[in-house]
């Protein structure tokens, strides 16, 4: 009766009784998570907090279009001073 008494005992799942759906309720990552989702779910439905983001995307956009045009500005004036130098260097091997 010993042996069957092992035997169950190593068959039942070692479940804590804290455990909420199989999770680990004294676990620190659980609490992150937890924190982490709440924290999420109140900045996602605040409208306020939406419409600065809205704010803080486009201003993001506007300074990359901005950079954008100014390479292309630097683009077309390096490519405008070397197709320069190739024709004053045309000229002068004439």
């Amino acid at each position: 009766m010993d042996q069957f008494n092992q035997y169950q005992q190593s068959q039942l799942p070692t479940t804590t009784a804290t455990s909420i759906f199989n999770l680990d309720a004294q676990s620190s990552t659980f609490w992150k998570g937890a924190f982490i989702g709440a924290a999420a779910a109140l900045l996602v439905t605040n409208e306020s907090v939406q419409k600065g983001v809205v704010k803080v995307v486009s201003g993001v956009t506007a300074a990359a279009q901005s950079g954008v045009e100014e390479i292309k500005e630097k683009y077309e004036d390096a490519k405008a001073e070397a197709q320069a130098e190739m024709a004053a260097k045309k000229l002068a091997d004439e």
